[in-house]
């Protein structure tokens, strides 16, 4: 038995699983793919764990055998030891034996020493477009060491371990397209809202916000949208992409509304493909019927539109959604 190829072809197995997650292929879990990564590098406990850049610490996203409280620290307490700066940068698996021994202090190692684990690997997890997605720990316990195939293989298997990991990757090949002042979200299929970025806009998409149900369409359609949400605060551009998780990634940029419109316009320009009145219009932005008529007197102006109905259709047409 040949175990160097056996574990050789396991992980042939997995990249190829990993690569091949598309609109027309099944999925293969976070867990799952942990699960199968035991057969390319053995080891007793694993944990893939994502980063949370709101809050600024991991969060577990698949554990095999680690106790609750042992992969919890690793979370909290990994990014405020000296070595996960290191391991950032360096972009190579990190074991544990490989560690100077002045190094090995604080509630990270300390939960090392209590569980008696005789080897650990990490491996800090990037996109390709270079953003940071998370962590790969795992850990062995007997006197069993990770040998140098081990890290050679968690070296080859990264970046598509962090495309399963990663809760923004799309499941066009294309990256997001996100700018540095963008709000970033993800709605889960499941309608749970995880900000990305600090600020990000959550409450307008919760489940049952206008906002919430465009994203479920964009998840259930599998289709990209683009959308002007108006009526709290900015007006937003906001671009929907499903992504391989099953839920949509949201992101949100601040901008003028279209067309020379004001703010109030706009609002009311959202409300025409809904088949609101004026005077239901008026109840709902809080102001009388004549400002509604006057309003919907410029906007047809302003968009060079014939009439009330030709504008609902541009107002379709752009995205506008009312918040």
């Amino acid at each position: 038995m040949d175990v160097l190829a056996d574990r050789l072809q396991a992980a042939r197995r997995l990249r190829n699983a990993l690569e091949s997650v598309s609109n027309e292929s099944a999925e293969i879990s976070v867990a799952r793919a942990l699960f199968e990564l035991a057969e390319a590098v053995p080891y007793q406990y694993a944990a893939l764990s994502w980063w949370d850049p709101v809050a600024g610490a991991h969060r577990t996203s698949a554990s095999l055998g680690y106790p609750s409280d042992s992969i919890d620290v690793v979370n909290r307490c990994m990014p405020l030891h000296p070595l996960f700066a290191q391991l950032r940068e360096r972009g190579l698996p990190m074991r544990l034996f490989d560690v100077p021994a002045r190094m090995r202090t604080g509630p990270v190692f300390e939960s090392i020493f209590v569980n008696k684990f005789s080897d650990g690997l990490s491996q800090c997890l990037h996109a390709r477009d270079g953003r940071y997605i998370g962590m790969l720990n795992m850990s062995t316990t007997g006197g069993h060491r990770f040998d140098e195939l081990s890290v050679a293989t968690v070296t080859l298997l990264s970046d598509v371990l962090a495309a399963a990991l990663d809760p923004l990757a799309r499941r066009a090949p294309a990256p997001p397209r996100m700018g540095p002042a963008d709000s970033v979200l993800v709605v889960a299929a499941d309608g749970a809202v995880r900000a990305m970025t600090a600020g990000a806009p959550t409450e307008l998409f919760r489940a049952g916000t206008p906002g919430g149900r465009a994203a479920h369409q964009v998840t259930a359609s599998d289709r990209s949208g683009d959308f002007v949400f108006v009526g709290a605060g900015p007006v937003l551009r906001v671009r929907m992409d499903p992504v391989r998780s099953g839920g949509t990634l949201v992101v949100c940029r601040p901008d003028d509304p279209p067309m020379g419109l004001t703010a109030r316009e706009a609002e009311v320009l959202a409300l025409l493909p809904t088949g609101a009145s004026n005077s239901a219009i008026a109840a709902h932005l809080r102001i009388g019927p004549a400002t509604v008529a006057t309003h919907l007197e410029r906007i047809l102006r302003k968009i060079d539109a014939p009439n009330r109905t030709a504008a609902a259709a541009t107002a379709a047409r752009w995205g506008l959604t009312p918040t």
